[in-house]
């Protein structure tokens, strides 16, 4: 019997239903959970769950020997399971159902769900998940938590309470690799909000709490109060033109988001929500102040906001995708006005609206260009360089069909164009050709920026057209183009923008602006090789020097100094190494490391075989066990419970002193029987010298009896060693699981290339 229930609702349950029953093609497996959780929770039709889990049933991949065992095909026409995430999104709710309203559930509609569940558990283990794929590497530890707990097995939430320790790790190193992305930002804090509410572990609940705490202070950090959204470079942009996305649920649930519409009333997000406290949202109101984040590992994964009154400036310093928006203006308006912001599309789709399937799922996106990029940022002004060429798969990826090579760079058209001189705007309407070499200015309210393009190649070399054109008033916005090739390119395409900006401005101001951006000094060095450019900044010099056919930057200036250590800075304060710092794992890699620069710790030295299971850290699920053939009878493994093709995890630290600097060379004592347990990751830091973090992904070869082999920066190489550079000081050698059952009995760091470690 269905409980009386809003006659919205039901018309909500009853559309649900036509979905599903009976299937469709596009029926997903997601929504069934989807219903189901809205369903029991509400009393609606208890036969109607069971169906919906009987469809269910069918999606799920029942094959044994299948590499996607457990999983769900994502759409009822997948003839198999295409997208791995499809089982984290499914069981993120599956379990909410099973830890909460089982005992609402028909007695058929717990055997389904059981089954659906002790099936899962498959599925997830078998499903590799990076920690830089932020949103669904926290799924996946919310799931391993609370089905391992909802359902006793103690391994499994062991395993997602490890897996939240070396998130916390990755983030210490490397920030959040999915920055700022109004979509998944939303999959991220539901997920920590629900560890935090119903993790059994105290330890649990507290990282959980650090964590979101540092999520709702990156969101403060950037907010652009006026139009209230997220400001700033993002990574993963489902919306190009106002950056709306699944992040807007909790911030209306906050109050931070006042566009009318109803907070929402699904249980799943009444359950994950947190409440952040009221001084991260007064951050938000702090202006004008300036944002420096980390997004990875490379000093270049970076990326920066200033956030005036009425407007915001942000830029990234590399690309991390194919929806991201790496250069991101903000003008006065509102919630519906869109952003101004630079992408390089190969489709005819400048403002993100023709959406094309990725991958084999059949998720449709709207996918642009994912080209080499380098920029500096100092405070309100960017010098950006970016190209994409066709020979290169990563640049075009998802690009089956391509029309042509552009830069856009959108804007909302209630701004107003000018060029340096004219006494009033450029018409908004049609295509009207522009002098590339004279700067543009977007005028709006009492903000002004101008933008000067400064590189403009086309796929044949020459000089590429720049066009303002208006294409109506559909989507409220309109465009500066530059075209590198009208049709498919031959070549790579490159562009160059330095963009300025100010508030504060009347007539006379904004004509003082004009004329001081004009006549500021470029330097454009370009052989086709290297490319070189310096632009006369408000505050000191900006350059970007990049070697464009390598992909290379060889120099970035202008940058505030110490900018490139920062995880997640507001004016100078890193509020974001303190928030993270008092995290379990990082606080105890932070007093080992202390303690080893003050003498307290002994540290490992080369040139003398080090014992894997003398790592003075572990984090994670990587652990010691015992083998009476190894050195010392002990090694360190990440332990394959279920079968050999499954991801790894966890940390294993070392700290050694190396005496001088120079040329070193690392060497690994392993057991790697076949060809699915035979990689570690290795991680190089050396904290006081300077020089970025390194990582070698060590494919160490099989290796059926304990031997050594040697770790090599690009992979085994016939001739003479590659070896490693290192400075004087402290090293941090961390081992990471990378495929689980690969063992490590000893390691050994040594100067000498022809040297070779100790037979045992």
């Amino acid at each position: 019997m269905t409980a009386k229930i809003d006659p919205e609702l039901e018309k909500q349950f009853e559309a649900s239903i036509r979905r599903f029953d009976p299937p469709r093609d596009q029926t997903g497996v997601r929504e069934l959970f989807d219903f189901a959780l809205d369903a029991v929770a509400a009393g609606y039709r208890p036969e109607m769950i069971e169906r919906a889990f009987a469809v269910a049933e069918q999606m799920q991949d029942r094959d044994p020997a299948s590499p996607t065992y457990g999983n769900f095909r994502w759409y009822w026409f997948n003839e198999k399971p295409g997208d791995r995430n499809a089982v984290e999104f499914s069981m993120e709710r599956g379990v909410l159902i099973w830890k909460l309203y089982r005992d609402r559930l028909t007695p058929k509609a717990r055997e389904q769900l059981e089954r659906l569940i002790t099936l899962s558990i498959e599925g997830i283990r078998l499903h590799r998940v990076s920690e830089s794929y932020t949103n669904i590497f926290l799924m996946k530890t919310w799931n391993c938590i609370a089905i391992g707990e909802a359902t006793g097995r103690a391994d499994l939430a062991a395993e997602g309470y490890q897996m939240l320790e070396r998130w916390l790790m990755h983030v210490w190193e490397s920030g959040i690799h999915e920055y700022l992305s109004p979509t998944y930002y939303g999959v991220d804090v539901h997920c920590l909000g629900l560890i935090a509410r119903f993790a059994q572990r105290d330890e649990g609940k507290k990282l959980a709490d650090v964590a979101l705490r540092l999520f709702w202070t990156d969101i403060a950090a950037n907010w652009f109060a006026p139009a209230q959204r997220l400001g700033g470079a993002h990574s993963r942009d489902y919306d190009y033109l106002t950056g709306r996305g699944h992040l807007d649920i909790a911030l209306r649930r906050q109050g931070w988001l006042k566009d009318g519409k109803p907070i929402a009333t699904d249980p799943y997000d009444e359950l994950a929500s947190w409440t952040p406290p009221a001084e991260m949202r007064a951050l938000a109101d702090r202006t004008p102040r300036f944002v420096r984040q980390r997004w990875g590992q490379q000093p270049w994964e970076m990326a920066a906001q200033h956030i005036g009154h009425n407007f915001s400036l942000g830029s990234a310093a590399a690309t991390y995708w194919n929806m991201d928006k790496p250069l991101v203006l903000n003008l006065p308006g509102d919630i519906n006005t869109p952003v101004a912001s630079f992408l390089m599309d190969a489709r005819n789709d400048p403002y993100g609206k023709s959406k094309i399937a990725e991958g084999t799922s059949g998720h449709k996106k709207s996918l642009h260009l994912n080209p080499f990029l380098a920029s500096v940022q100092r405070g309100p002004e960017v010098l950006l360089f970016a190209t994409a060429d066709p020979s290169n798969p990563k640049h075009f990826m998802h690009h089956e069909q391509i029309d042509g090579l552009f830069s856009h760079f959108f804007f909302p058209t209630n701004a107003s164009v000018w060029d340096a001189t004219s006494a009033a705007p450029l018409p908004l309407k049609g295509r009207h050709e522009l002098d590339g070499e004279r700067p543009v200015f977007l005028r709006s309210g009492d903000v002004a920026a101008g933008i000067r393009f400064i590189v403009r190649t086309a796929s044949d070399g020459k000089s590429a057209p720049l066009a303002l054109i208006a294409d109506g008033d559909k989507f409220g916005a309109a465009r500066l183009t530059v075209e590198h090739a009208a049709s498919k390119p031959a070549a790579r395409g490159i562009i160059g923008i330095w963009i300025r900006a100010a508030e504060g401005l009347d007539d006379a101001a904004f004509a003082r602006f004009r004329a001081a951006f004009a006549s500021s000094k470029v330097d454009v060095r370009h052989d086709g090789e290297r490319l070189d450019a310096r632009v006369q900044g408000l505050q000191c010099p900006l350059r970007v020097a990049v070697g464009v056919a390598k992909e290379e930057r060889t120099a970035i200036e202008g940058a505030e100094p110490g900018a490139e250590a920062a995880l997640l800075a507001v004016d100078g304060r890193d509020i974001g190494r303190e928030l993270v710092g008092s995290a379990g794992p990082v606080a105890r890699y932070r007093k080992l490391l202390e303690d080893a620069e003050r003498g307290g710790t002994t540290a490992l030295v080369p040139e003398t075989p080090i014992e894997a299971e003398a790592a003075q850290l572990l984090v994670g699920e990587i652990r010691t066990d015992a083998d009476s053939s190894a050195s010392g009878g002990r090694f360190i493994w990440v332990p394959e419970p279920k079968g050999a093709d499954q991801s790894g995890g966890g940390r294993a630290n070392y700290l050694i002193h190396v005496p001088k600097a120079g040329r070193y060379f690392l060497w690994g004592r392993v057991l790697a029987p076949t060809s699915k347990d035979d990689s570690f990751s290795v991680y190089l830091e050396q904290p006081r010298s300077g020089q970025p973090p390194a990582t070698i992904e060590w494919h160490t070869g099989i290796h059926p009896k304990w031997e050594w082999a040697r770790i090599e920066p690009q992979g085994p190489k016939k001739g003479q060693p590659q070896g490693i550079n290192l400075a004087e000081g402290m090293l941090r050698l961390e081992i990471r699981g990378r495929e689980k059952g690969t063992k490590l009995d000893s390691l050994f760091l040594t100067a000498k290339p022809t040297a070779t470690p100790p037979a045992k």
